[in-house]
């Protein structure tokens, strides 16, 4: 049998099952049916299964497809005495005139652009009074309905544009519909029927279908040639696409459900197994607490002692007793992890939950000279239970075998693992992470020294802390192993030392708390590999300050990377640190004033960035003071002269961390804004946290609008810490709102102690909030910062004093990526005037105003060639899609994020807004920065927007309730602005007052308003 071809969407292939195996096969049957004893043409014949169907009826069928691999596979595959196949064009036919009696052609017409020339040429081939029968997908219902696009198809089809083509050509036409459906089917048997459709909601009945997702045409100059066929296709119920999708999405939410619980219950197995230290600890301890354990034991039972001091010490021995307990906890663990690991169902469910939408694991491997471990090291990172993770091995000019060792496994693993030589020595450690983090792809990086290695689970424990947006970093339990690999102890007394009793439980709080806590005291992740952090891009300076550190450079990245976000403590996901006689040259260093320099360099950074408490320094102090007793002290500096208690305590933190409260991640001016400002506030050095109101409306473009170092915190995650408490922990020197309902969730509970900044943006009067709680919210407010005058109407007659509202200027980023296609992509002329309206697709936003106004100036001025671009997504978007159904100079692009693009490559910006919130339109901004004018509604702020030096830099429109006049004045403006000399004014204007929209610039004031703020509360 012929190898089977690759299927890529552009052809179908008879192994597809679902849907599109019923519109393909009932084609091809019922055209069956009609070729019988007739020679016939199958022009597009593809993989050749359809060719094979209509031989089984037809006097001979000749299949013709543009792809000769196509042609090939058909031929070796289906190729007979009646069938045969070649290559061939649909707009040149390899076959002389009047030689077939049928021609058959399905989905092959919207793939090309000459439609005349295709049935011309199948007119040619055809014999006089032949047919045809041809289908093609209805515009409407296909793409325009569904809002895809399929990336094949060159040009589609209305309904009446297809039968008008046909008409063109043939004398007669026989239009069929026909659509995927589940109903009952009622049949007269024995004759023919005339096909109703009854729609099971309203009840109402058509001839045919009413919206078909395809047509389908008979089409023949002799009227006997031109009839109608019809049929049921029939397949089980329980076999349909919709049937098997629901099940598989059921068993898809129960396994998920199932999954979702076996983790947790497993987290608290290798907790569980963790602690049973019984396994781990040497033999000296071990009879010890045996030797103890039996003495109580006996006091239990000396009548020396009461009845109640005996029951103490029998108590106190069971506690103790390492035999009791230990044997059958580590039996239970071990029997529980092995059935689960065989449970294939179990296994195969959570590899595919994983792979479809998991967060992609980068594990950059800096390697210099560690040939004895590098196997280990490689081989705990390609057991990782969790599938989604790539390597990138970074050699730093080794002089062992590495890079062998290396070769080996880029060899065996082309697919996973990446390898980068150094031509020569970095010199240093942080310039080979910084190297490896520039080249990881991943949602996640995991920096894995090459001479340490983990749990197979590691990544697995630690993966679903990241599901929390607010989550930067986490880190599991480390333990320290020998050069062999052998567990040593010493870790455990490390982390209590830091912070004691919370290390045997799964621990996600904010930095903030991490950092005046147990990481404040010492460095927690005493080993990178024991670390996963969010990817990001870290700016140069970050890494030259982590490199200038001897010691402490991952300390110093650490509280960086983590920022005003979460770090989360995983105890069940277990690396080890292996100490040998490479990485024990620390000893020495503790001898010298430089080690405990940086010591102090290191609390500075730390209490910039955190008000960090005087007990946590205290302890701090303490644990340096340790080192350097230990290590006999430094020749010639006190440790009270290396690192002053007292100066170090009284540092005080100068970093601003700004938690911005929005709405979600959705279209609108209001909630973009604060996004960029975020953005901005980050290039200033400002540590920034969103808190996201909603979470329903996400989008993922404007998601990833959102420099991702910047953390996002919940709603719900915030009401489950608790606001105040949140608040605390999180250490937010500033909170600024830019929407009502943040202020209605933050500040209805009560008074809040950081200071607060609200940017107005419209909520306030388009939600008409009850007067009194706005005063109780502004009582807690110290600023409120608005755009419009507008935004002021719902503080009248509240008494607030004028000095608590300051006007502020809004800004947008310049954007400098160009939209993916050009004027001559959309078929738009050099010379068209192109207007464009960016908005969502919500009621008041003038989509619909803007289609009308539009095909009105159309028709005063056909001569004068023009196009409108709409751009957005939204019920009324898709309302306006139907009114200008079949104006091929309209393009509704959806959404974008090339806005500036879309502007530069058009003449004229669209606002015609009459929305009840308008006050500052970003779209207006985006318009002007790229020197565009606009014709738009003069609501909010927009006629100050759009004036530069006294001239306006566009056609500020009334706002009129009546919408025939409304319509009217926007294509009065459009009609005046398709002068040259008009839109060139109007431009230069735009130009100027583009320049003054800055974002950083912004940034900059409102920092100045932060601090000013800060210091008035203090």
């Amino acid at each position: 049998m012929a190898d089977e071809i690759e299927f890529t969407g552009e052809r179908y292939m008879p192994s597809i099952d679902g849907n599109i195996y019923l519109e393909h096969m009932h084609r091809y049957y019922l055209a069956k049916g009609f070729v019988q004893g007739k020679e016939v043409l199958d022009i597009a014949s593809g993989e050749g299964f359809g060719s094979a169907i209509l031989a089984q009826a037809a006097k001979s069928v000749i299949g013709v497809d543009i792809s000769e691999d196509a042609v090939g596979h058909a031929q070796a595959k289906y190729g007979s005495a009646r069938l045969s196949f070649r290559p061939g064009s649909c707009e040149a036919i390899p076959l002389p005139d009047a030689s077939v009696d049928v021609v058959v052609s399905f989905e092959t017409i919207e793939h090309i652009e000459a439609h005349e020339v295709f049935l011309k040429e199948i007119k040619r081939v055809l014999r006089p009074n032949g047919s045809l029968i041809i289908s093609t997908p209805e515009k409407e219902a296909y793409t325009i309905a569904t809002g895809l696009v399929n990336p094949f198809h060159v040009k589609e089809l209305f309904r009446r544009e297809f039968d008008t083509l046909l008409s063109r050509h043939f004398n007669y036409v026989s239009m069929h519909g026909q659509v995927i459906g589940f109903g009952s089917l009622i049949a007269p048997e024995g004759q023919p029927s005339v096909f109703v459709e009854t729609n099971a909601v309203t009840g109402t009945s058509t001839s045919g279908i009413k919206t078909p997702m395809y047509m389908i045409a008979v089409a023949s100059d002799d009227a006997a040639g031109c009839k109608a066929i019809g049929g049921f296709f029939s397949q089980d119920i329980q076999s349909s696409e919709p049937v098997l999708k629901r099940v598989e999405f059921e068993k898809e939410e129960w396994f998920d459900s199932v999954i979702d619980d076996i983790d947790q219950i497993s987290q608290e197995v290798k907790t569980l197994q963790n602690v049973n230290w019984v396994s781990r600890v040497s033999l000296l301890k071990l009879l010890r607490r045996l030797v103890y354990s039996r003495l109580l034991y006996k006091l239990s039972k000396s009548k020396r002692f009461s009845e109640r001091r005996r029951k103490r010490f029998l108590n106190s021995a069971k506690k103790r007793d390492p035999m009791l307990l230990s044997g059958r906890v580590s039996e239970f663990c071990e029997n529980y992890y092995t059935r689960i690991s065989k449970n294939k169902e179990l296994s195969a469910n959570r590899s595919i939950r994983n792979a479809k939408g998991g967060l992609r694991v980068t594990a950059i491997v800096p390697n210099y000279n560690h040939e004895a471990y590098l196997r280990q090291r490689l081989d705990s990172i390609i057991a990782q239970t969790y599938p989604l993770i790539d390597i990138v091995i970074l050699d730093d000019c080794s002089s062992d075998g590495s890079r062998a060792v290396i070769e080996s496994y880029v060899k065996k693993y082309p697919e996973r693992i990446q390898a980068v030589y150094n031509a020569e020595n970095s010199g240093g450690v942080f310039r080979q992470w910084k190297k490896g983090h520039a080249k990881a792809t991943g949602d996640l990086v995991w920096i894995c020294e090459s001479d340490d290695f983990c749990e197979p689970d590691f990544v697995e424990r630690m993966i679903g802390t990241f599901n929390d947006s607010s989550v930067m970093m986490a880190f599991g339990r480390i333990e320290f192993v020998d050069a062999s690999g052998s567990y040593m102890d010493g870790m455990g007394h490390y982390r209590e030392d830091s912070e004691p009793g919370i290390w045997n439980s799964r621990i996600v709080r904010p930095a903030s708390t991490w950092f005046s806590g147990g990481f404040g005291v010492k460095n927690v992740i005493a080993n990178v590999g024991g670390s996963i952090w969010r990817r990001f891009d870290i700016d140069d300076s970050i890494w030259e300050t982590a490199g200038s550190y001897k010691i402490m450079g991952d300390w110093f990245l650490y509280s960086v990377i983590a920022g005003g976000g979460q770090i989360a403590y995983e105890p069940a996901a277990l690396s080890y640190f292996r100490i040998h006689g490479s990485n024990t040259s620390g000893a020495s260093a503790q001898s010298k004033p430089e080690y405990y320099q940086e010591y102090a360099r290191l609390m500075a950074s730390l209490k910039a960035r955190w008000d960090i408490p005087a007990e946590t320094v205290s302890k701090f102090l303490s644990v340096c003071r340790n080192v350097y007793e230990n290590a006999g002290g430094v020749s010639g500096a006190t440790f009270d002269v290396l690192l002053p208690a007292n100066e170090l305590t009284a540092l005080p933190q100068t970093n601003l961390h700004v938690l911005i409260g929005f709405l979600g991640f959705s279209f609108g001016g209001g909630e973009i804004f604060p996004i960029n400002l975020a953005n901005a506030l980050r290039r200033q050095g400002v540590m920034v946290s969103m808190l996201q109101m909603h979470t329903e409306d996400d989008h993922s473009d404007v998601r990833r609008m959102l420099h991702p170092s910047i953390p996002v915190y919940t709603a719900n995650t915030v009401r489950g810490i608790g606001i105040k408490k949140f608040i605390e922990s999180a250490g937010v020197s500033i909170i600024h709102s830019h929407i009502a309902s943040i202020d209605a969730f933050l500040l209805e509970e009560g008074e809040i102690s950081s200071p607060y900044i609200a940017t107005l943006h419209g909520s306030y009067e388009a939600m008409e909030i009850n007067k009194r709680r706005i005063a109780r919210w502004s009582a807690n407010i110290d600023e409120f910062a608005y755009t419009a005058e507008r935004n002021l109407t719902p503080f009248e007659g509240l008494g607030l004093p004028e000095t608590k509202f300051k006007k502020v200027r809004n800004a947008m980023p310049l954007d400098l990526v160009e939209y993916p296609k050009s004027r001559k992509d959309l078929a738009i002329a050099d010379d068209a005037v192109v207007f464009c309206l960016v908005a969502r697709g919500i009621d008041g936003k003038g989509w619909q105003e803007a289609v009308a106004a539009y095909m009105q100036l159309r028709s005063r001025h056909p001569d004068v060639p023009m196009a409108l671009l709409m751009v957005g997504e939204g019920p009324v978007a898709d309302a306006a899609k139907v009114m200008a159904a079949g104006d091929a100079t309209i393009h509704f692009l959806g959404y974008a994020k090339q806005i500036h693009g879309i502007y530069r490559m058009s003449d004229v910006a669209l606002i015609p807004t009459r929305f009840p919130g308008e006050s500052y339109p970003l779209c207006l901004i985006q318009a002007l920065q790229v020197g565009v004018p606009c014709i738009a509604t003069d609501v909010g702020e927009i006629r100050n927007m759009s004036e530069i030096n006294g001239q306006q830099a566009g056609i500020i429109l009334p706002n009129l309730s009546n919408n025939d006049q409304f319509v009217a004045e926007i294509t009065g403006a459009m009609e005046k602005i398709l002068s040259p000399d008009v839109r060139a004014e109007f431009a230069k204007n735009a130009a100027l007052a583009g320049a003054t929209y800055n974002i950083d610039d912004l940034a900059v004031h409102y920092i100045q308003h932060y601090r000013a703020v800060a210091a008035a509360r203090s």
